[in-house]
């Protein structure tokens, strides 16, 4: 299996498989439904740290990887100030143009850090999550860190289009994956009935989620792995089935990216899957793929 996953990544961008082993940083953000917050990054440097703000947001920052055992024993995480969380996810999240006035739908929403970003944003948030052991731990999560507005449901996000059809102003889904990017060195775990498994079930809650959004609304799609399969091939799949639907280019501040796949191992996409987003690993960003799509009113 190693030859056969080393293979496709280099079809997909060779300096992918070093970049995998080179996480120099992690990444971290401001609760602020913690007023206290405020006092972070002074907190942090008294104790010795020297954390740095990202260029495209205000209240991200990160730290050199030597330093996140020590940070998760800091005064300003065991009181929820901050919230360690990867920096392609962040910014993920922060690419959803949320209003004051928005309910959001975070499908698959657990362990629940884009959620708590949304509800810092949004009016209200629905956070669904099947299993029941994550979606417990993701509760915990919005309380410890002071969140109100998040509405919880331990529910199989195929179905939620079922009950709420056309109800949210925005949705995000960031689904389950074979996690490509969480690989730094000896395949053990992955193949590709993984991957198509994966597929399969992406393909259902895409649908899902653009039926929940509401005409007129925005949606992300996104994943932590770099198959096809799972990315391009699943947009694509919802770009046949509804003509209508526009995808919006994400223009990244930051250079370890590339646009999405037209084509693959024969199979030929949407031409609009070029404005699509991978963010390739490198310092505290891991690998992700998003895809940002319009609901015509």
């Amino acid at each position: 299996m190693q030859e056969l996953f080393e293979e496709r990544i280099k079809k997909i961008e060779p300096s992918i498989l070093e970049r995998l082993k080179e996480k120099t940083h992690f990444s971290f953000r401001l609760n602020h439904h913690r007023p206290e917050s405020q006092n972070a990054i002074a907190m942090l440097k008294e104790e010795g740290f020297e954390p740095k703000k990202v260029e495209w947001a205000d209240d991200v920052f990160i730290l050199p990887i030597e330093d996140r055992k020590r940070v998760v024993k800091t005064r300003a995480y065991t009181q929820n100030l901050i919230y360690i969380q990867n920096l392609s996810s962040i910014f993920a999240a922060y690419s959803l143009n949320i209003e004051p006035t928005d309910w959001v739908l975070d499908l698959a929403a657990a362990p629940g850090g884009k959620s708590l970003i949304f509800s810092e944003r949004a009016a209200k948030v629905s956070a669904v999550e099947p299993d029941k052991g994550r979606f417990f731990r993701m509760k915990r999560n919005f309380k410890e860190h002071g969140a109100k507005n998040i509405q919880t449901y331990n529910k199989d996000g195929r179905f939620i289009y079922k009950a709420c059809p056309g109800w949210f102003d925005k949705v995000f889904l960031d689904a389950p994956c074979s996690s490509e990017a969480h690989i730094d060195g000896e395949v053990t775990w992955w193949n590709l009935r993984r991957v198509r498994r994966f597929s399969k079930l992406q393909k259902e809650l895409i649908i899902s989620a653009y039926e929940s959004l509401k005409p007129g609304g925005q949606m992300i799609y996104a994943t932590c792995t770099f198959a096809p399969e799972e990315n391009e091939g699943v947009v694509d799949f919802l770009l046949q089935r509804y003509k209508d639907a526009t995808i919006v280019k994400v223009d990244a501040p930051f250079e370890n990216v590339m646009g999405g796949l037209s084509e693959w191992e024969g199979v030929h996409f949407d031409e609009r899957v070029r404005d699509m987003l991978r963010i390739l690993p490198q310092g505290a960003y891991s690998g992700f793929f998003m895809a940002k799509i319009l609901k015509p009113a």
